[in-house]
């Protein structure tokens, strides 16, 4: 990626240079914050390709769009079309009605041992278990291993040469590992600009309009904050993984731009699309230093927005 000239660009370069120590302080691996026209600024403090844990869910939805694209499947598809029946522990007519729409919003009505726990549909709960029966059912449509689509589809046309899917040590209840997502901040922002370019990447439609239209809507009324496995920061509730039981007031991010869509993971790996501002932000943590504790993203907003034109 081309770097462009900050300053004629309107931003302030001493606020950027705030903005990159601020992250070296609190255990980044790598930041990297591009324009739609070029690299703004960029930081490598470990080059090492890290897990990024739940970011990737982003990347695994914008595969169902392609997949959809290519006529393999629709998302409105149940999933009992895809994998063979009694894969949860519902009845069978509960489910029957899980469709991988279903799966993608988190409102499954199920427990992580896949058995009742909720309303089908409109229950969010963030299930990672019925999450990766997800990858299972994209590689049978596919007919291909689960790298080998993501890199064909994804990887490859965006130059993303450093991310690739890793075997977890747990294992689903059919026996399959859960698996990981190794990849670079610079990798990250590749697949965030195709998404600011409208699913666009050198002239070509990858990812349709109007699936990148949905990414950013609620998918439940009780998690309106989250939709087919992307934040958006439009909301005026939202609830967070692992403490499904209550509800927060207010947008998900307070101090960043209402129209920031996100994939967030576990120690603070985000990748961040803000069409406002004309701007795709990745960043990735050092899992072998202490967790920063979540004071990252409150005072990366403030600085950032401080340094903006």
């Amino acid at each position: 990626m081309e770097k462009i000239d900050v300053a004629a660009a309107g931003w302030q370069v001493d606020g950027l240079r705030r903005v990159v120590e601020f992250a070296e302080s609190c255990n980044t691996a790598q930041l990297t914050i591009c324009h739609r026209r070029g690299l703004l600024t960029q930081a490598v403090f470990d080059p090492t390709p890290v897990d990024v844990y739940a970011v990737q869910k982003g990347l695994l939805s914008c595969l169902f769009a392609i997949a959809e694209d290519k006529y393999l499947l629709e998302i409105s598809d149940p999933v009992n079309h895809h994998l063979d029946p009694e894969w949860t522990h519902l009845s069978p007519q509960d489910e029957a009605m899980l469709t991988i729409e279903i799966l993608l919003n988190m409102t499954t009505g199920m427990n992580d041992e896949l058995g009742p726990e909720g309303k089908i549909g409109e229950t969010w709960r963030y299930n990672n278990i019925a999450y990766n029966y997800l990858k299972k059912i994209l590689c049978l449509a596919a007919d291909k291993s689960l790298n080998d689509l993501t890199r064909a589809w994804l990887l490859e046309p965006l130059g993303m040469e450093n991310t690739r899917w890793i075997e977890r040590d747990a294992l689903l209840p059919d026996g399959t590992p859960l698996t990981g997502l190794f990849s670079t901040a610079d990798d990250l922002v590749r697949l965030g600009l195709m998404i600011l370019n409208d699913g666009f990447h050198k002239g070509v439609e990858m990812v349709p309009r109007y699936y990148l239209d949905r990414i950013s809507q609620p998918g439940s009324e009780q998690n309106p904050a989250w939709g087919l496995c992307w934040w958006n920061n439009k909301q005026e509730s939202y609830k967070v993984p692992m403490r499904e039981e209550k509800t927060y007031s207010g947008s998900l991010t307070p101090n960043a731009p209402a129209d920031l869509i996100s994939a967030r993971g576990a120690r603070e790996n985000y990748l961040y699309v803000l069409p406002s501002l004309e701007l795709v932000i990745a960043r990735t943590t050092n899992s072998k230093e202490q967790d920063s504790g979540g004071r990252f993203e409150k005072q990366f907003w403030n600085l950032l927005l401080e340094s903006a034109p």
